[in-house]
């Protein structure tokens, strides 16, 4: 069946407006056919227009932050800045982008940073070590006291899927999470944070290529997948 005139300029017209409203409301086309935009008063699509141009503002901006740092580690991960003439540079480099304590070393490939427009945030403490190849994300919540070291291919997840765990639950939903890694830990080589874990305490000491879902008690050492207490150090020799 051949659409009739009229139809062929309805689409043209909704087009047009569909484009219109990027520019004017930053709504995606998706929005907008779910909104039924088109045929909405005047009122109406400046009301609910005014709502996702404040959404679209706050996407540009998170999308402009994912860039740079995208660029960021691009530059600064690189191994080149292994040289012993380069290690300074970085290690500035990373305090001044991710405003942590002083004395931070960093080594090469550790890559900071969040995903699905979640506006996390991070705080990390004084001589910190963020060993080659550290993964921290940083989408929820993401706490690191002074004198903590993240050794080499250390993983750090602050937000989830509840798919994951469940098929019933949507695919599109995805949950923050935080998590406080106190004073003094080290966490060892490989070792993956799940962020079912909130909680790290002081001079808690986790043992290479555990797998740590749940919370850390202080000066507790923790090994294995899942990771768990295997005991505790004397308080009086720390």
């Amino acid at each position: 069946m051949i659409p009739s005139t009229s139809n062929i300029l309805t689409h043209c017209m909704i087009f047009l407006d569909m484009l219109y409203c990027f520019f004017i409301y930053k709504m995606w086309s998706n929005q907008y056919l779910k909104e039924k935009f088109y045929y909405l008063s005047n009122e109406e699509r400046q009301k609910i227009g005014g709502q996702y141009k404040i959404i679209g503002k706050k996407r540009d901006a998170w999308q402009k932050d994912f860039r740079k740092n995208r660029n960021f580690l691009v530059r600064y991960s690189a191994i080149k800045y292994e040289k012993a003439s380069l290690r300074s540079k970085r290690n500035k480099a990373y305090m001044k982008r991710f405003k942590t304590g002083e004395k931070l070393m960093v080594e090469n490939d550790v890559n900071i940073s969040r995903q699905h427009y979640l506006n996390g945030c991070i705080k990390i403490g004084k001589n910190v070590l963020l060993a080659k190849h550290v993964f921290i994300d940083y989408s929820g919540e993401v706490i690191i006291g002074d004198n903590v070291q993240l050794t080499n291919g250390v993983i750090i997840e602050s937000h989830y899927h509840p798919f994951h765990s469940d098929y019933k639950e949507s695919r599109s939903v995805v949950e923050q999470s935080s998590i406080n890694i106190g004073d003094g830990v080290v966490i060892g080589s490989r070792a993956i944070i799940m962020p079912t874990c909130h909680y790290i305490g002081k001079f808690a000491r986790i043992g290479a290529g555990a797998v740590v879902t749940k919370d850390i008690p202080d000066y507790a050492i923790a090994v294995g997948v899942p990771a768990r207490v295997i005991r505790f150090q004397d308080k009086e020799m720390i």
